[in-house]
Order: C-alpha cells, then sequence, then structure tokens
C-alpha cells in the first residue's frame, strides 16, 4: 500500500467518524425537540419506520376449536372475540393482535397448540369450549403468568387453585339456584321433581343448589315428590315418567344431557305427560332449540348465556354484530356475546392496571423490597412494566379479579376478589313452541322478566295445557 492510498482510508475513516457524531447530535437534538425517547421513536417519525411493527402491542391468544368435533361452537366464541375487537381493537394506547392456536377438538392437538402459541408470548388468552380443553391449558397458563379467560366452560375444576383462569360463564351451582328461583317466582309452581343421570357427579351441585332455592322460597311443605337417577345409557324412561304423571309433579328438573333430554321428553309427550321441564346450560344449542320449536305441547326453560338485553352494551353488540353479517343473518349465539363481554372485560382488566402501575410508588417499592428475592423480582416486574407500558400478566390478573359491576352485553359481571365470575343468569323459557322473553336473575333476585304478569303467564299456561 502506497502513502497516497494509506492516507486517502485515514481520510474516509476520519470523515465517517465524523459523519456519525453529527448523526447523533441530530438525533438527540430531534429528540428533545419532538418528544421522542428511542431511537426507534425518532425512526418511525422522521425516517418513515413501520410503527405497527416497531411498537409494541398486546398479543390476544385465542386457544379454540377452530376445527374439528367442536369446530361450530368454538368458531362462535372466536367470532365474539373478533366482533369486540373490531369495536375496540387497541388499549392503553397499544394495538391488540389476535394470534390463533387451534386445539382441533381434542386433547392431544391441544398440547401442541398451546405449545406453540405460548412460544409467541400472549400477554392474554381466550379458550377453549369444551371444559377438557381448557383444563388442558391450566398448567400452562400458570406456568406463564398469563391471565387466561374461557368463554363458555364451567367446571369448577378450571378456578380451583389456578388464579389465572378467569371464566365469564355462571357455574352448574349458579344455575341451579336461578333456575329454582324462577320455577317458583317466575312460573308459581309448587310441585316438583329432579331427574339426573345414574354416575353422573357433575350435576350434583346444580340438582342441589336448585332444591335448596326452591325449598328456601317454598318453606315447610313437601314440595319434592320424586328424586330419580336414571340410566342414560338405556333410553328407556317410561317407568319413571308413570311416576311423574301419577304424581301430578308440576315441574321436571331433568339435570341430564340433552340427547338424553330429547328422548325422555318425546315419550313423556307419548305419555300425554306435559309438566314444565327445567333443564342445564347445556341445552342451550341451536340444535336442541329447533327440538323444542317442533315439539310445541312441550314447555321448557333452561339456563342461557344468551344476553337478556338489560344492558346498554347489549344494543352495542347487537348493533355491532347486524352491521357486521348483514340485516339478514341469523340470531348471534348466547356464546358469541359471552365473548364479547370476556374481551371487554380484557380490556378493563388491561386498563386498571395500568393505572394501577402508573400510581405505583416505585421508590417505596424498592424500599420494601430491600434484598429479599421475591421483593426484588417484584421491583423487576414493575419496572419492565413501565418499561414496555404493558402491565404484567400478574397485575392484570389482580386488576380483573377486582372488577365489580361491570355493564356487558350478557349482563352485569362481577368477579369480586375471585376469577370465577359473578353475573345475570338468563333464564329461556319456550311456550307453545315460541321462544319468549328472556328471565333475567342477579344475586338469586329477579331483575326482568317478559312484560306479561306472572300470575297471567300461570294462568295461560294452565289453561292452554294439551
Amino acid at each position: 500500500m502506497n502513502k497516497d492510498t494509506a492516507k486517502k482510508k485515514n481520510i474516509q475513516r476520519k470523515t465517517g467518524i465524523i459523519l456519525l457524531v453529527i448523526l447523533f447530535i441530530v438525533i438527540v437534538a430531534l429528540s428533545f425537540l419532538t418528544g421522542a425517547k428511542t431511537f426507534t421513536d425518532f425512526s418511525n417519525a422522521f425516517l418513515g419506520g413501520d410503527t405497527e411493527v416497531k411498537a409494541p402491542t398486546i398479543k390476544v391468544g385465542i386457544y379454540e376449536c377452530l376445527s374439528g368435533e367442536f369446530k361450530q361452537f368454538g368458531k362462535e366464541e372466536a367470532a365474539g372475540i373478533e366482533l369486540a375487537h373490531d369495536l375496540y381493537p387497541t388499549v392503553i394506547d397499544k394495538n391488540i393482535e389476535l394470534v390463533y392456536a387451534d386445539n382441533r377438538s381434542n386433547i392431544y392437538d391441544a398440547k401442541q397448540a398451546l405449545q406453540e402459541l405460548m412460544s409467541q408470548n400472549p400477554n392474554f388468552i381466550f379458550g377453549s369450549y369444551s371444559d377438557t380443553l381448557t383444563l388442558v391449558a391450566s398448567d400452562y397458563v400458570v406456568a406463564a403468568n398469563t391471565p387466561a379467560m374461557t368463554i363458555t366452560s364451567i367446571n369448577p375444576l378450571i378456578t380451583a387453585n389456578n388464579d389465572f383462569y378467569f371464566t365469564t360463564s355462571f357455574s352448574m351451582a349458579k344455575q341451579g339456584a336461578a333456575l329454582g328461583e324462577y320455577a317458583v317466582n317466575g312460573l308459581g309452581k309448587t310441585s316438583f321433581a329432579t331427574v339426573k343421570a345414574l354416575r353422573d357427579d357433575s350435576s350434583n351441585a346444580f340438582v342441589r343448589r336448585f332444591r335448596n332455592k326452591v325449598g328456601s322460597l317454598i318453606p315447610g311443605e313437601d314440595v319434592f315428590k320424586a328424586n330419580f337417577s336414571v340410566d342414560t345409557e338405556l333410553g328407556d324412561y317410561k317407568t319413571w315418567i308413570q311416576q311423574l304423571k301419577d304424581g301430578n309433579v308440576e315441574a321436571v328438573l331433568l339435570a341430564i344431557p340433552p340427547a338424553a333430554a330429547q328422548v325422555f321428553m318425546s315419550q313423556a309427550k307419548e305419555m300425554e305427560y306435559f309438566p314444565q321441564f327445567l333443564g342445564t346450560g347445556e341445552w342451550d344449542t341451536k340444535d336442541f332449540e329447533k327440538f323444542i320449536v317442533s315439539n310445541p305441547e312441550l314447555s321448557v326453560s333452561y339456563p342461557s348465556v344468551q344476553a337478556a338485553d338489560t344492558t346498554d352494551m347489549y344494543s352495542v353488540f347487537i348493533d355491532a354484530y347486524y352491521a357486521k353479517y348483514g340485516e339478514n343473518a341469523p340470531e348471534p349465539s348466547g356464546s358469541m356475546a359471552a365473548a364479547f363481554d370476556a374481551y371487554l372485560i380484557m380490556i378493563k382488566g388491561f386498563e386498571d392496571a395500568y393505572d394501577n402501575l402508573m400510581n405505583t410508588d416505585m421508590e417505596a417499592l424498592r424500599a420494601e423490597a430491600g434484598t429479599d428475592a421475591k421483593g426484588r423480582a417484584l421491583v423487576q416486574t414493575y419496572e419492565t412494566a413501565l418499561e414496555t407500558g404493558i402491565p404484567a400478566g400478574t397485575q392484570v390478573k389482580d386488576a380483573i379479579k377486582e372488577i365489580t359491576d361491570f355493564e356487558g352485553a350478557t349482563g352485569v359481571l362481577s368477579y369480586d376478589g375471585t376469577t370465577e365470575v359473578n353475573k345475570t343468569v338468563t333464564i329461556l323459557h319456550f311456550f307453545k313452541g315460541t321462544k319468549m322473553d328472556p328471565y333475567a336473575v342477579e344475586d338469586d333476585k329477579t331483575i326482568t322478566g317478559d312484560d306479561t304478569p306472572l300470575t297471567e303467564i300461570e294462568e295461560i299456561m294452565e289453561s292452554s295445557q294439551p
């Protein structure tokens, strides 16, 4: 290398250093003048950076049955979340990105779907339809400190010993209490029987709470004429039906699956026995509704996650639904409305957690933590949340647990310090093949019902028995 070449390279090197220094000074000056805090802010503002990619986003996982046996129900829940996301695509000035994990309606694919989902570090997770598939996710969300919310699963094991999994549908026990309230005060029934499936303990809480509620409303009287456990695999219920008919039982609680309930009621119809049939939330499907409408001799009631049109948010939901799917679209499912509410609860959780984060005295928190390992970990969690502007999963979880009296599309929701929702229970009632106005019960007290006085409804039903 000759002297001229070396000198030329030295000049180029010095010039490059000078240009870098000038660029740094310009960045600092412009950042000061524009309020940009990072180079990302600067590049987005002045160099055309892609804010959608570089700005922090809140990832929300949809862990659902998007294919397989339960795809109809999983897609309905996903549709409710997507509808809410259309209306509210941001929270705390962050874009919300929906990421999908199809568990294919079976536990084997569910594990792989969860592993792939968790690798994306979601800030929140929705799903899944099916109690079993929801339970599969329990360990994953706890290990990652990621709050999750199931839409329609109600197995008490989901929330038991799990501080991160929330429900948005009422438990079997609450269904039973609400149905008892409706049967006595809404329909004026005074004699009852309960029928549950043999070897099925899942409905025990439902039946027990129903009996307790009815007993508290009609004290001191022998209101329960029979309590049967039937073998649903045999499919022949005529012996029990005859006993109910001979005992003039007015209302029969069938704590059995929808398919078995259809057979039971069809056989009762053949035997010309027409009591008030009461069922579980499992009956809340379009197929079961078609069965009832096609058998107008039957009078049937059961709890539902469908909206009871008792809040302003119900109007927001229904307007958004028909705006998206058209005025001639079929009536939205109850699970879609419940999913809509779940998304709103998540939004509220992030907002409240962010407010709590901004109001935290970090100096006091550091001083309190001292050298304690848990304390230092807590401080680190807060510092990371402040840096990203996104509350940690534990902070969002704690915020949701404190939500009370939140008006959603399906009623008023509260968590009261727990992960299990306390909400309005909607009772659907079908009379003479017609779907009556929903009847809503909150805290075991009737808050709305059909406009017709209850005594008149009862008179119409009794005079119209076939």
